[in-house]
């Protein structure tokens, strides 16, 4: 169900996924973002890393966690920007792993002006282990449910 700006209260939490990770969405994001660092693309590379084997790309991790977000329903029809966003990688993300997202409500700006307000989210998104993988802030502007007051 969309939620416009006026809908949201502070603390309101929205969940989704799991979304599993798999080898090919690795692949294929390389191939679409051009980045071919071998200890996302090189299996013998990325066994001699600390890692041990290939990790997803932070921004493919970053990308998944949007389209979990889209995926709550929240932001159908109300989103008009995503002014920033603020992302810690806390830990990797290997194939087949599988990412829930949470999203928490952290503030309310009902600027910049009466049609839209700025919503602050708490984002996290866990493994499969329910181990944080990506945490931060996100801001983005919402319509709001009444016409200009």
């Amino acid at each position: 169900m969309p939620l416009a700006f006026d809908d949201l209260t502070l603390g309101a939490a929205f969940r989704a996924g799991p979304r599993r990770v798999s080898r090919a969405d690795i692949a294929a994001f390389a191939a679409l973002s051009g980045d071919h660092t071998a200890l996302h693309s090189d299996e013998a590379y990325a066994a001699t890393t600390p890692f041990g084997r290939v990790v997803a790309h932070g921004a493919l991790n970053l990308a998944v966690a949007t389209g979990l977000a889209y995926a709550t329903g929240i932001f159908e029809g109300t989103v008009l920007a995503v002014r920033s966003m603020a992302i810690d990688f806390e830990r990797p993300v290997f194939p087949d792993d599988e990412l829930l997202l949470e999203l928490t409500v952290s503030a309310l700006d009902q600027r910049p002006r009466p049609d839209r307000g700025q919503v602050e989210f708490s984002v996290r998104v866990v493994n499969q282990e329910g181990r944080a993988v990506l945490s931060g802030t996100w801001k983005l502007l919402l319509k709001r449910a009444a016409g200009p007051t």
